[in-house]
């Protein structure tokens, strides 16, 4: 069982105010908890509607779920469709971002699930690390968690002013943008930054007064589409970098 205050923390929760005061978030489905447990992440609170859930994780994972009726977890969950397992982390200590690899900088983007897809795929092409501007979408969100299927253990985020961020880190600056150099012709360095800007805006002012090379994704020439989302052009202009410099997985 939960008790009332147990359920109002979780629900409470789907806040960033309060995953920043309590330092924790929520992961539900079994994959993505899974995901956490193999990651060290710290478990506070961890809740099943599953009896057989429940033996198998602690047979496997030698982790204790208390089992709850469909109703409760129904009050807990952030999605309109409960899973089987929701488990309330406590937040991974911020891992401070390298001289040496390459980052991928998000300037403005608003959109959860945008992101979540993001962290994704820079996993599966071998980018641990996101700069994340002060007003991107936090990456505890549960659709953040949900849509990274797992990427959220392994892709850190790091939130900060962009161009201070920049300033510190001095190095080159690739950001996606209509107006750029085709990625066809783009030459990378072994390490650098890709920028990425806002699903409806593109990158801010201030951010591409900083940037080094601006990359465009070259469409057909009879194309009608105005732009891709932003989550599908940091995928293709990933790809690009990761198989040009020989990332491995």
């Amino acid at each position: 069982m939960l008790s009332r205050s147990e359920v109002r923390q979780i629900q409470q929760l789907k806040h960033k105010r309060t995953r920043d005061e309590l330092g924790m978030f929520c992961v539900e489905g079994v994959k993505s908890v899974i995901e956490g447990l193999r990651a060290d992440f710290e478990p506070v609170l961890s809740v099943t509607t599953s009896a057989q859930l429940q033996a198998e994780f602690e047979q496997k994972y030698k982790m204790h779920l208390r089992v709850v009726e469909a109703q409760v977890m129904k009050k807990c969950t952030h999605f309109s469709t409960p899973s089987e397992v929701l488990v309330v982390f406590k937040k991974p200590t911020v891992v401070p971002l390298p001289h040496d690899q390459w980052i991928v900088a998000l300037d403005e983007i608003q959109d959860p699930g945008n992101l979540g897809t993001l962290m994704r795929t820079l996993d599966w092409f071998g980018f641990r690390h996101l700069l994340c501007s002060l007003n991107t979408v936090d990456c505890f969100n549960p659709k953040t968690v949900q849509a990274s299927m797992g990427s959220y253990t392994r892709v850190s985020c790091l939130y900060e002013d962009l161009p201070k961020a920049f300033e510190r880190l001095k190095l080159p600056l690739y950001g996606a943008d209509l107006k750029g150099q085709a990625l066809t012709e783009m030459n990378f360095e072994p390490k650098g930054i890709l920028v990425l800007g806002n699903e409806g805006h593109g990158l801010s002012d201030l951010v591409k007064q900083r940037i080094d090379h601006f990359i465009t994704i070259p469409s057909a020439d009879d194309s009608q589409v105005e732009s891709l989302n932003a989550a599908v052009s940091g995928a293709i202009i990933a790809y690009t970098i990761s198989s040009r410099l020989g990332f491995r997985r």
